[in-house]
């Protein structure tokens, strides 16, 4: 793929994105779905914000190379690479597989079709679908440097801690799960749930990494600390 093309697929998703929160936000006045915790509760929707930076963060770094001719914008480049694998990439997959497991089991569990009056079947899809291939696509176009391993694994687990905080906190204030499936679990079910959750995206973020070895090789391997 060439450095042009690249550049504009990052800008073209970017606003894919952009477009993606908006229209949302603008459905989601339309009816009570972002009552008790507003639409920041759902993973998914704060996914696709996440997706928004990081590709906002990909189209700057393309921009900054082909100004200045360099290979690396250092601190641009760092965090950008920092944001795909521990964060971008390993969450849009888990949220991939994780939804769509349980909208096939059962669907009421996560995304009742009461939800098809709000968001129609091609917003579904680009929430919980296209998000995985424009992640592989991302792997494919450019290599990212991972951190270590631990220091990876560790922003992943503060990120997910975080996340599980604020919707036990959501639960707290209004005594609404921000997931029906949550409200079928007892508090160990919970534990549980939660922590497969975790090593679910552990597994995902150690693929990213063998993925991106696989078509980068050895250049790209985690940095190791220096002695």
């Amino acid at each position: 793929m060439t450095k042009t093309f690249t550049c504009v697929y990052h800008f073209l998703v970017m606003n894919w994105y952009i477009f993606l929160n908006y229209y949302i936000v603008q459905q989601g006045k339309k009816s009570k779905v972002f009552q008790s915790g507003g639409q920041w509760k759902y993973l998914t929707i704060l996914n696709l914000l996440l997706q928004a930076i990081f590709f906002g963060v990909a189209c700057l770094d393309d921009v900054l190379k082909r100004i200045t001719g360099r290979k690396n914008i250092k601190f641009v480049t760092a965090f950008r690479d920092l944001l795909f694998t521990t964060l971008a990439f390993p969450v849009s997959t888990f949220i991939f597989l994780s939804f769509w497991t349980i909208f096939l089991y059962n669907r009421e569990l996560v995304y009742p079709r009461s939800a098809d009056a709000i968001f129609p079947v091609w917003l579904n899809h680009a929430m919980h679908t296209s998000i995985v291939p424009l992640s592989l696509l991302e792997i494919v176009l450019r290599p990212h440097h991972y951190p270590s391993r631990k220091a990876g694994l560790t922003l992943l687990a503060a990120g997910s801690l975080a996340y599980i905080s604020r919707v036990l906190w959501i639960y707290s204030e209004t005594g609404k799960w921000v997931y029906p499936v949550f409200a079928k679990l007892s508090p160990v079910g919970l534990a549980v749930f939660f922590s497969l959750s975790f090593v679910l995206s552990a597994g995902i973020y150690l693929f990213g990494e063998k993925l991106n070895h696989w078509k980068w090789g050895d250049m790209m391997q985690p940095r190791k600390k220096r002695k």
